[in-house]
């Protein structure tokens, strides 16, 4: 399904750049920065999620206790 989005000159510039350069089109271009920035955006909110977790000591010796478990049914 196709849906249309508004960008603004600059992007639009920067992705058909960036197209005319990897010899791609524009969707395919922008599905990959989607994907890319999809991933980045995971890491940060898992980051940030274990920060949280390792300023709980209990929390983070549960975590590391369960970890344990985990790596014994290997």
């Amino acid at each position: 399904m196709l849906s249309s989005v508004r960008i603004g000159e600059n992007a639009k510039n920067i992705l058909r750049d960036i197209s005319q350069q990897e010899k791609s089109s524009m969707q395919a271009v922008l599905e990959k920065a989607i994907e890319n920035y999809r991933r980045q955006y995971l890491l940060k909110q898992t980051n940030s999620a274990y920060a949280k977790l390792r300023n709980n000591p209990t929390a983070w010796e549960e975590e590391i206790n369960k970890q344990s478990r985990w790596e014994a049914t290997r």
